[in-house]
């Protein structure tokens, strides 16, 4: 009886796990060869626009190799209330894609000389003194063992106000849950490194993230679409996307709003809204030096480096791969993103989607197929 049950189960599992393969998987971008790039760039939109009509693909994609900009399309709505045409000015949640925004906050403090890498957390936080081992290099390059900010919230008080910074390092002022593994020994993705991050950015500026970042980045380069947005803040972009989702996840079903939820009091970790056109500048800044020299910036695409002499495959605020390339992916409240840049070739490829499909879009996420991984296929064709 119990071997029936047992084999009944495994049944049951691997037909689900078939049928969301199914779902999920979307039909592979086929470049012929001896196709012009003309030619190619059609059948890329044309591959993209049976994405959208088949639910899988809401959002905008932007391709550029060495300052051209190759395509640049959006397919969808914005998510609104009165729903309007997504375009490339349209600024979505970039969720972890912020996180390389935060670290070139900690990177241009550095450059003035206002912090050092290696300083200690607790010496801009001293109510963090129980974790005097972790340094904000520590933080950049998630290795400093730190807990998941939000497991601690979710087990310590409940959903009906707004979650803040102040209220999550209070938290783990009095709870002080023990840190996965001593600072600098292990590599363990963490948000809440990266809302540190900005806390500190804010204590030695003077000045509020969200000012900070507008002040020091957007603004210099005019970066119009972009701004540090959550249910704190005063305005809200001009070209707002909304996420939304469907009744029965990727089986489809009534679409529904799926936008910010109480945890969106902080930033540093996500919360930088911006648009494909403004990632694109933001690309050619980091490219040509504009915020800090390509020297200085150096540091952000070196990985880090574990006590036992190891090294990980993060750098600060970018996973680096072993092709000259970068990358990052974010997925919150319907919204998924995914920059991938090419350092050699001078290569971008950018997806912003807003309709929960983060299984689908970048390559980190789904390794089967994804929209992400065709279109690094799709730039090795030309």
């Amino acid at each position: 009886m119990i071997l029936k049950i047992v084999i009944f189960s495994v049944i049951i599992l691997i037909i689900v796990f078939v049928a969301v393969f199914l779902v999920l998987r979307i039909p592979r971008l086929l470049i012929p060869v001896n196709t012009s790039e003309t030619n190619k760039l059609k059948l890329l939109d044309e591959w993209l626009d049976i994405l959208y009509k088949k639910g899988k693909f809401n959002g905008t994609v932007l391709l550029s190799q060495q300052g051209k900009m190759l395509f640049s399309k959006s397919y969808g709505l914005d998510g609104a209330k009165v729903f309007s045409q997504l375009t490339d000015h349209s600024s979505y949640n970039l969720a972890s894609v912020s996180k390389q925004f935060t670290a070139m906050g900690i990177v241009i403090l550095n450059d003035q000389l206002k912090l050092n890498y290696q300083d200690k957390v607790s010496d801009y936080i001293p109510e963090l003194s129980c974790y005097k081992d972790i340094s904000i290099q520590h933080l950049l390059h998630h290795t400093s063992g730190l807990p998941d900010y939000m497991v601690l919230a979710v087990r310590n008080r409940s959903d009906t106000d707004i979650f803040t910074t102040s209220e999550m390092i209070a938290l783990y002022k009095s709870h002080h849950p023990k840190l996965y593994f001593e600072p600098g020994t292990k590599f363990k993705y963490s948000n809440a490194g990266y809302v540190l991050l900005a806390e500190i950015i804010e204590r030695v500026s003077g000045s509020s993230f969200q000012n900070f970042m507008t002040d020091n980045i957007f603004k210099p380069l005019h970066m119009n679409d972009t701004q540090v947005f959550n249910l704190l803040s005063e305005d809200q972009p001009d070209k707002r996307v909304y996420g939304f989702g469907y009744k029965f996840w990727v089986f489809g079903g009534k679409r529904k709003l799926k936008d910010l939820n109480y945890f969106d009091g902080v930033a540093g970790d996500g919360g930088v809204y911006s648009s494909v056109r403004d990632l694109n500048s933001w690309h050619e800044a980091l490219r040509d030096g504009l915020l800090v020299s390509n020297e200085t910036y150096k540091t952000a695409y070196t990985p880090a480096r574990l006590a036992n002499g190891s090294h990980t495959k993060y750098g600060f605020g970018w996973f680096i791969n072993g092709d000259n390339s970068v990358e990052h992916a974010g997925g919150w409240q319907g919204f998924t993103s995914y920059i991938h840049r090419n350092l050699k070739k001078d290569e971008l490829i950018i997806i912003l989607d807003n309709s929960s499909n983060t299984l689908r879009v970048n390559s980190i996420g789904f390794r089967f197929n994804s929209i992400g991984l065709n279109l690094k296929y799709f730039m090795k064709t030309l």
